[in-house]
C-alpha cells in the first residue's frame, strides 16, 4: 500500500478495501503504488479481431433466422458496446444480406420460408423496403444471367 492510501483508511475517509488497478498493478511489479508513474486509463479501442469475430457472429445469427432472433439483440448491443463504426456495422449488416439472397436464388427456387427469413433479416437489420428490392431484384438479375432461366418465387 501506498502512503497516501493507508492514511486515508486510517482516517475512515475511504471504506472500501477493494485495491485499485493502481495497487493491483504495483503488487504484481513488486513497488510502491505512489512510485508508478501517474498516467491516464487507456482507452479501449477494439481491432481488427473484434470486428472479425463480431462479423462471424453476425452472419451466424442471420444465417440460422428465425431461431436465433433472440440473440439479435446481443449482436446489436456488442456492435455498440465495441464502439464500432456505425456505417461499419450497417454496411457489414448490407453485406450479409445480400449473402443471404443469393443462398436464396441459389437453387433458382425461392421458398416461402426463404421470403420470411429474408423479411425478418431486412427488419432486424432495419433495411428499407425499397432498398431490400433493389439489392432482391438485382441479384436475380445476376442470377438469371448466371443460370440463363429465371429464378422461381423471386
Amino acid at each position: 500500500m501506498g502512503f497516501f492510501n493507508a492514511l486515508r483508511r486510517t482516517l475512515g475517509v475511504e471504506t472500501d478495501l477493494k485495491p485499485s488497478a493502481r495497487e493491483v498493478e504495483a503488487r504484481f511489479l513488486g513497488v510502491d503504488p505512489d512510485s508508478l508513474p501517474l498516467t491516464p486509463e487507456t482507452p479501449f479501442e477494439s481491432g481488427v479481431y473484434d470486428r472479425a469475430q463480431w462479423a462471424k457472429k453476425l452472419k451466424r445469427v442471420l444465417a440460422e433466422l428465425p431461431e436465433t432472433r433472440a440473440e439479435w439483440e446481443g449482436v446489436a448491443a456488442e456492435a455498440r458496446a465495441m464502439d464500432f463504426d456505425p456505417a461499419w456495422v450497417a454496411q457489414c449488416s448490407r453485406d450479409e444480406f445480400a449473402l443471404l439472397v443469393r443462398r436464396a436464388v441459389a437453387d433458382r427456387v425461392v421458398t416461402e420460408a426463404e421470403h420470411r427469413k429474408l423479411d425478418l433479416a431486412r427488419d432486424l437489420i432495419g433495411i428499407p423496403d425499397a432498398e431490400a428490392e433493389t439489392i432482391l431484384h438485382a441479384i436475380v438479375a445476376e442470377a438469371e444471367t448466371f443460370f440463363g432461366g429465371s429464378v422461381e418465387g423471386a
